[in-house]
């Protein structure tokens, strides 16, 4: 049996939370350990699949591509003014992340905190901006220091031994390597940059779980993209040919069908000219679409 279906990217976002949320290393986590979530858009619905309800918190992502360019939210701009601007911020200061111990929602715990007990059976979850077909990811930069906050998670994962989780849409993926990319994204090379000059992080090492992998762990189904973009609230969808027995496809349209729909908070970028960010250079004067 065969199906054609199409998923925005807000939709693929929530197809792919259901499909963490089922997968055996976070039910196990979720059962006997500890589940973080670092806030971001993919993340948010993966908090709304395992309580039933939206994420409670403000900051609900951090760093934002908006149409004016790379930017933080309005309230993780607030709230991390001071932190950013440090030189070597620590991971005490670092509690925005949405944690699951035994299966009980925390918020306002350190990474410094978590890391120092999270172990083999635990799992860090994180969006992530880029993906090439190798299935390496790749993560953002802006802040000042090397590797950002998720250079340490990715120093302490090796240490400590506990999962990285990517969950990423197609929508993200580029037509070069991301080790290719990340050679050219060089934050203090910029002469011109709209929005947080960015350098970009690959991450070889962790589980990528795409709209292609969601249908396969959560119907048995597989499927393949043909096609990409649209008009209408569309654009960045992606549309894919589901194969395989009628009972895997049925299945796997019920949860794609349940996507449909899916919404995000606004973003809420601050204004640029009351921002005052020192690590955002963004030239304003004279520019009409900012």
């Amino acid at each position: 049996m065969r199906a054609q279906v199409t998923l925005t990217p807000t939709e693929s976002k929530k197809l792919i939370a259901k499909a963490v949320v089922n997968s055996d290393f976070v039910k196990a986590a979720m059962s006997e350990g500890i589940v973080v979530l670092h806030p971001s858009s993919s993340t948010y619905f993966i908090v709304e699949e395992l309580t039933g309800q939206p994420p409670p918190t403000t900051v609900w992502v951090c760093g934002v591509i908006v149409p004016k360019g790379a930017c933080l939210s309005g309230e993780a701009s607030r709230l991390d003014m001071n932190r950013i601007q440090k030189s070597n911020p620590s991971l005490e200061d670092y509690s925005h992340c949405w944690v699951f111990q035994r299966g009980k929602l925390s918020i306002g715990i350190s990474l410094g905190n978590l890391f120092e007990r999270m172990g083999a059976k635990d799992v860090y979850i994180k969006g992530v901006n880029a993906l090439d077909q190798q299935r390496t990811v790749g993560i953002l930069i802006g802040n000042r220091t090397e590797g950002g906050t998720i250079g340490r998670v990715i120093s302490a994962s090796k240490q400590r031994g506990f999962k990285l989780i990517f969950p990423v849409g197609l929508e993200k993926l580029i037509p070069v390597s991301i080790k290719a990319a990340a050679k050219e994204a060089i934050k203090t090379k910029y002469t011109y940059s709209m929005g947080v000059n960015c350098g970009l992080l690959p991450c070889t090492e962790g589980i990528v779980i795409t709209e292609m992998d969601a249908i396969k762990i959560l119907s048995g189904a597989s499927a393949i993209p043909i096609a990409a973009g649209g008009l209408d609230g569309a654009e960045g969808a992606i549309t894919l040919v589901i194969k395989g027995e009628t009972e895997e496809v049925a299945k796997a349209i019920k949860y794609v069908e349940q996507s449909k729909g899916a919404r995000l908070p606004k973003a809420a970028s601050p204004e640029c000219e009351a921002c005052g960010s020192a690590i955002c250079d963004f030239p304003l004067k004279g520019k009409p679409w900012v």
